[in-house]
């Protein structure tokens, strides 16, 4: 047997090098299962929004996965080894919409809204989340919306809401037929009369709405169900809006509907990248309610 000597320099191990590999792999998250890492931007790649479950989207993924042996890997490796948060669900009816939610099942079998969700841990305190070089994107974009007039609120009347809600909608009525645009504003008109549901607007400075937000706001989780802009400062703002809102209540995570089984994963480029630079992370999710 070679002795240590007989090692190339790189091989050779100490027990120092040892020691402090442990200590970095104890204080560093793995980047592998970040949102900006190698295994997510991989799996991204794959046809994974949509229900899987019927013909078409489960052969482009088979497809997919044939073509790109690495990128199912890839998607397997997220799986095992994406975190998991467990997420306590009250018993009010923000609660128990959001217990449905997460317990909704593809087939009876599949949960459809666990998996690789993009999740923002939210800190005790607004300030907190500002600091760092890894949110100067999101300081930037805000100055930005701040010199541009752009405030935001919260909305309590709900025909009032639905009236902003039609104008955002039509600000991006280039990407909507006029069908679909009537399609949107019917389900948000519901959506916004829902007692659970918090919705949110950002103005210009004459008053104008920019940007709106459905939530469902629980004790501890805040889902974000839909969510539209007609600018992108109005973007900024409004998400830094909502994380004060629920800081202010104490609210611990906050996540964003939509993607398709693999969550996030689903997401589009564009999508995931403004949610990386806003500091979500990768999760799996075990809702679980409160007793009291």
């Amino acid at each position: 047997m070679p002795n240590d000597r007989a090692l190339p320099r790189r091989a050779r191990r100490t027990p120092l090098a040892d020691n402090r590999e442990i200590a970095r792999s104890e204080t560093q998250p793995d980047r592998r299962i970040r949102y900006d890492g190698p295994w997510a931007s991989a799996a991204s790649t794959l046809p994974l929004e949509g229900y899987l479950t019927r013909p078409r989207p489960f052969a482009r993924l088979m497809t997919a996965g044939v073509r790109r042996p690495s990128r199912v890997a890839a998607l397997i490796q997220l799986l095992l080894k994406i975190p998991r948060v467990r997420l306590v669900l009250s018993q009010s009816p923000a609660g128990q919409v959001l217990d449905e939610y997460f317990n909704r099942r593809s087939l009876g079998i599949l949960p459809m809204n666990r998996f690789c969700r993009g999740t923002l841990l939210l800190p005790r305190d607004h300030s907190d989340y500002l600091r760092g070089r890894h949110r100067q994107a999101l300081r930037t974009n805000l100055r930005r919306a701040a010199r541009a007039g752009i405030q935001c609120e919260s909305m309590t009347d709900a025909g009032r809401a639905a009236a902003d809600v039609y104008q955002v909608l039509r600000c991006r009525q280039d990407s909507l037929t006029e069908p679909e645009l009537r399609d949107w504003v019917s389900n948000l008109r519901q959506a916004v009369a829902r007692s659970e549901m918090t919705i949110a607007i950002a103005r210009d400075g004459h008053g104008r709405p920019l940007a709106m937000a459905a939530t469902t706001v629980d004790d501890m989780v805040c889902l974000i169900n839909q969510g539209f802009a007609a600018t992108h400062e109005a973007r900024w703002a409004l998400h830094d809006h909502i994380v004060q809102m629920l800081i202010a209540r104490r609210v611990r995570y906050l996540l964003a509907d939509g993607g398709g089984p693999f969550g996030a994963l689903g997401f589009t480029s564009n999508v995931r990248h403004f949610q990386h630079l806003l500091g979500y992370e990768l999760c799996h999710v075990i809702p679980v309610v409160s007793v009291e």
